[in-house]
């Protein structure tokens, strides 16, 4: 099985210019932890969220945070035949992506742009499912964490989409929000009104996924510790373990380095998940410590994908 996962560039800012250095998606063999990842695609600016489809992976890349210029790419698994699917200027600062895979949509949300996007998977049918604010007109909105979204995932079994708003860095403030799949009649992104809040009170949620199987929605939280940087499960269909009574979720690990890439394996039952401390962890699902399975000092890892070869 191959891993592809997102190294972020870091974004430095030098006598008021911001300087981008090349971000990369790569790809890791599980099965041979001792073999450093291979590179498929150079040059990315600010890369973060990535999933595949078929033979195809898609991500996203923030660009310049004031420029505008966030994209969704595509390549072939190789990194051969890379495609912008979503052009700048339709998409401020795209976080988190996720493909509905049955009906071959891209979901993905648009932090600082303060919306969350749905396409086809070539672009086309490009619509706005959430937008908690006007970017451009509505500065107040745009500066404030509690209406940036960032994860994103959908449920086949509820028909419904999840998405994290993350509140101020390690503020204790953030939020998970789900909405039915189809927009009510008469409402827009804007102004719909079928929005349920999951989860409150978080640390700082970043990257989530629904588990159609077992009914249970898992995040990864980059707030302070102890129950920040951690993994979380909340169980939405059926009954929930007496271990979520407390805190209305399950800690199921703990003491990442600002986690945030997250990935089922349901063949294997392991949960994956990557950091912005260039580590790359699993951990069963049934309960078990996490084991840290590759690092690479000085690095940042955001998204993560996989598929069998």
């Amino acid at each position: 099985m191959i891993v592809v996962i997102i190294e972020q560039c870091t974004c430095v800012e030098l006598q008021g210019k911001q300087l981008v250095s090349s971000g990369q998606v790569l790809s890791f063999q599980v099965e041979n932890p001792d073999v450093k990842p291979m590179t498929l695609v150079n040059g990315q600016s600010l890369p973060d969220g990535i999933d595949i489809h078929g033979d195809r992976m898609y991500w996203t890349c923030m660009g310049i945070l004031t420029s505008n210029d966030g994209t969704v790419q595509s390549a072939k698994l190789d990194g051969s035949d890379v495609k912008t699917v979503i052009p700048a200027g339709q998409v401020h600062t795209p976080k988190r992506l996720h493909i509905d895979q049955q009906q071959e949509k891209l979901y993905f949300s648009d932090r600082e742009g303060l919306r969350v996007h749905r396409s086809n998977l070539d672009g086309t049918a490009h619509e706005i499912l959430i937008q908690t604010g006007d970017w451009q007109k509505e500065l107040e909105k745009a500066n404030d964490a509690h209406n940036w979204p960032v994860g994103i995932t959908h449920s086949d079994k509820l028909k419904r989409f999840f998405w994290t708003q993350k509140g101020p860095s390690k503020g204790m403030q953030g939020r998970i929000l789900s909405a039915p799949i189809e927009m009510p009649s008469g409402q827009t992104a804007a102004t719909r009104t079928d929005i349920e809040v999951v989860a409150s009170g978080l640390p700082e949620p970043i990257d989530l996924e629904f588990d159609d199987q077992t009914g249970a929605l898992y995040w990864a939280d980059r707030g302070e510790i102890p129950i920040g940087n951690t993994l979380n499960k909340k169980t939405l269909i059926g009954t929930p373990p007496k271990e979520e009574e407390v805190l209305g979720r399950q800690i199921i690990a703990q003491g990442f380095g600002e986690a945030i890439g997250l990935k089922l394996d349901h063949a294997k039952n392991v949960i994956y998940v990557a950091d912005l401390s260039g580590r790359l962890w699993e951990r069963q699902k049934t309960p078990a410590p996490k084991r840290k399975i590759y690092e690479a000092s000085g690095h940042a890892y955001t998204g993560i994908a996989m598929y069998k070869y």
